[in-house]
């Protein structure tokens, strides 16, 4: 009986004991995976803080470059109101209904005299309302007279005018905002791709055995006149120009042919 208590009394201390030692070993494992938690929570925290950095710093570049492409788009529109590009319309006093032309003027033709072995090669588009400063001062000096249409009644047709001979050749200033390059092409009625066609006519310069030489010049096919202007007083003349074949390719050139012309712009 005395062994049976004892027994019991020092096995009950033993799983005492045991009990115990299991019991602070798991609350020491508890308190490490605490510390572990934490630590971990503390390196997240800390990203995270990072992270909120990068995102504020990419949130004040976005700022930034929406900015600066607001100055970008604005430098561009501004480039674009002073950009563009001008020719003459030749022989009408409108420009051509493409798309952003507008008239800057018109006005009448004008250029050196015929017989003239000097002066200017270029034909000019005059300005109806001069503005005159210092004259009657004397001197040498060149004339500017107007331009009158030759020999030209079966080549246009009558859409503008009756009759052509001796009538005033008038001409429009146009701008072009949205394209910036302009070029004649002589013996072509159509432009090159990605060019657009602002009209078509036919190539003009001064008669070849008159002194006074004149630059081709792309007259509309469907020409307008001077009011009031028929009176053979000449001036600067303006013939048609005709293929000569020989050291002209012909083909694809014809002989006698009018020379047809495209304005284009891009």
């Amino acid at each position: 009986m005395f062994c049976k208590v004892v027994c019991f009394s020092i096995f009950g201390s033993i799983f005492l004991s045991l009990a115990h030692s299991q019991d602070e070993d798991a609350i020491t494992k508890l308190q490490n995976a605490v510390l572990v938690l934490q630590h971990r929570v503390s390196v997240t925290e800390a990203q995270l803080e990072k992270t909120q950095t990068r995102l504020t710093q990419a949130d004040v570049k976005l700022q930034q470059a929406e900015m600066n492409a607001a100055a970008l788009k604005t430098q561009l529109t501004t480039l674009k109101d002073n950009s563009g590009t001008t020719f003459v319309h030749w022989g009408r006093t409108s420009c051509p209904g493409t798309p952003s032309t507008t008239l800057v003027y018109s006005g009448a033709v004008g250029g050196t005299h015929y017989t003239s072995q000097g002066g200017a090669a270029d034909y000019v588009c005059l300005h109806p309302n001069p503005q005159w400063n210092k004259y009657g001062q004397g001197g040498t000096s060149s004339g500017m007279y107007g331009t009158e249409y030759q020999d030209l009644d079966n080549l246009f047709g009558t859409k503008n005018a009756a009759k052509f001979l001796d009538n005033d050749v008038v001409c429009a200033v146009c701008h072009v905002a949205s394209r910036s390059s302009q070029i004649m092409i002589p013996a072509r009625r159509e432009c090159q791709p990605g060019w657009t066609k602002e009209y078509e006519g036919y190539l003009m310069t001064s008669y070849e055995s008159h002194a006074g030489k004149k630059l081709f010049t792309c007259v509309d096919e469907n020409p307008e006149v001077a009011r009031g202007s028929f009176e053979d007083k000449n001036g600067a003349l303006m013939y048609r120009v005709i293929a000569q074949c020989g050291s002209l390719q012909c083909p694809n050139y014809v002989q006698g042919r009018e020379l047809t012309c495209v304005v284009c712009t891009k």
